[in-house]
């Protein structure tokens, strides 16, 4: 229970800075908005105003203001800023008047002109014009207002609501994207910070692994103060460590020993050799995956958080694939130098598989694997159960990682005499070729290199199976089908055990 509560820690942490980053984000974006969005708008808007009467001046000046041909002209120019416009001569009577009512327009001015309203509120002024805001009585829109006179004497009234058309979303959304940016530079700075923190004890492993391949196994990882699978790893890498130096010592006293036996001592060393050669190269591409993916993060590289989520979600994937493989190597390594202390009880081997399959029962929905358990009994065998645990947990483990065409995966119990169960765990696919079958339960051995580096396979896990086998004295083996692949072992039956004829 406390490995599980540690394992889930960093997933809370990551999942934590994340949500955090993009609160944050997205607090800084509403603030500003509501901040700063009503102002800009005005200034932008009033900018416009501005515009306007620069160019209606330039035409009164050009004598190009009046008269029907201008008409089509001037009526663009207003719809293109989205505002109403009206001009009245001497008279008092409109002159000019965009498409909007043009008595409404006249009324607004004349109550701009003559009332001494408390919804205005002045913006800018100077000798030619005034620009401010007003809340008509007749309407609820606050309208943001340009009133002077033209170079000839007219009067020009100029009006748009705060609330602006096409033309306010254009505005609006220049603000937003400002925003967006500031907000978004804001977060790349907070997360290369806080993720950083996270990759400081990676770089530390590296280097520590490192230094093991060069067999210096004084060097030891020290967990941080919050635990995670980075410190769990860390923690299995000092045992493999202490476990490396004590079967390299063990090495060189027995080279000692054997010296006059120059056969044996040369294959002891090549034993040790590429032991350790195959450990160095299992663990090479995660920890240069890790590597790799880490010093992404460090330098801030990806510029949006799912990327960043999938660069984190392959250094822990990577960090698994190394923790699995120390696991299995220190198992194999038990039972190849007989420090394995067998413990022989009664138990269950039917309830164990039950067990194993729900474990994995994940895997079986994301495949559609189609499952079944052929003969199912309740079976009592006396064996080690944690071992045979391990070997049900590697065939079934197998048979997902190869199954193809119809997915279908098979447990199957044929009771076999002298008081023997063969347990078979079918998988349909393709069959093993002839020269890969003999050395399949050798260490490190990959028949697929490509599939089994896809989900992680280290090239232990059957070689478990054969230490452990070999150590219970019992028969094991693999057949080729007509559409799959066989597992296949041996147990012995727990006495007094009824056998079903039918089975």
């Amino acid at each position: 229970m406390k490995s599980t509560q540690k394992s889930k820690k960093i997933n809370r942490q990551i999942v934590g800075l994340i949500v955090a980053i993009i609160l944050g984000s997205l607090l800084i974006v509403s603030t500003l908005s509501s901040c700063f969005l009503g102002d800009y708008y005005i200034f932008e808007k009033r900018k416009d105003m501005k515009i306007i009467y620069d160019y209606l001046s330039e035409k009164c000046n050009e004598d190009a203001l009046y008269g029907s041909e201008n008409a089509s002209e001037i009526e663009i120019f207003f719809d293109k800023y989205s505002v109403s416009c009206i001009i009245t001569g001497a008279d008092g009577e409109a002159v000019i008047s965009s498409n909007a009512d043009s008595t409404l327009l006249l009324n607004q001015l004349n109550y701009s002109l003559f009332s001494n309203d408390d919804s205005v509120s002045l913006i800018s002024k100077n000798d030619r014009y005034e620009i401010f805001t007003q809340i008509f009585p007749w309407s609820d829109d606050e309208y943001l207002v340009l009133m002077g006179s033209l170079p000839n004497g007219d009067i020009v009234f100029v009006r748009s609501t705060v609330s602006a058309m096409e033309h306010t979303t254009a505005i609006f959304n220049k603000f937003i994207i400002h925003m967006v940016i500031v907000a978004l530079v804001i977060t790349i700075l907070m997360a290369q910070f806080a993720i950083s923190k996270f990759t400081k004890p990676l770089i530390n492993l590296i280097d520590i692994t490192k230094k093991i391949s060069n067999f210096n196994f004084e060097v030891k990882y020290k967990p941080q103060r919050i635990y995670n699978e980075i410190d769990d790893l860390g923690e299995h890498i000092n045992e493999m460590s202490t476990t490396l130096k004590r079967a390299i010592t063990q090495l060189k006293a027995a080279n000692d020993s054997l010296k006059h036996d120059l056969e044996v001592r040369e294959e002891t060393e090549n034993m040790r050799k590429e032991f350790v050669s195959n450990v160095s190269h299992e663990l090479k591409t995660p920890i240069a995956l890790i590597q790799g993916y880490a010093e992404g993060l460090q330098e801030g590289i990806m510029d949006d958080e799912n990327s960043r989520q999938i660069y984190l979600d392959i250094i822990i994937d990577e960090a698994n694939k190394m923790n699995r493989l120390v696991r299995e190597m220190l198992i194999l390594n038990q039972l190849e130098a007989g420090q394995m202390n067998l413990d022989l009880v009664d138990f269950n081997v039917t309830e164990m598989i039950d067990s194993v399959v729900d474990s994995n029962q994940i895997n079986f929905d994301a495949q559609n694997i189609n499952y079944s358990f052929i003969n199912k009994e309740d079976c009592v065998v006396h064996a080690d159960e944690f071992l045979v645990e391990q070997v049900i947990t590697n065939f079934i483990s197998n048979a997902i990682h190869y199954v193809m065409n119809e997915n279908i995966i098979t447990v199957r119990y044929d009771f076999v005499k002298k008081g023997k169960v063969r347990i078979s765990v079918f998988n349909s696919g393709n069959n093993i070729a002839k020269k890969d079958i003999k050395h399949i339960w050798e260490k490190f051995y990959k028949a697929d290199k490509a599939r089994s580096r896809e989900y992680g396979g280290s090239g232990i896990g059957l070689s478990v199976v054969k230490a452990t086998m070999e150590l219970l004295h019992e028969k094991f083996g693999v057949e080729n089908l007509s559409n799959g692949v066989e597992f296949w072992c041996e147990l012995s039956l727990a006495k007094d055990t009824k056998i079903n004829k039918n089975s």
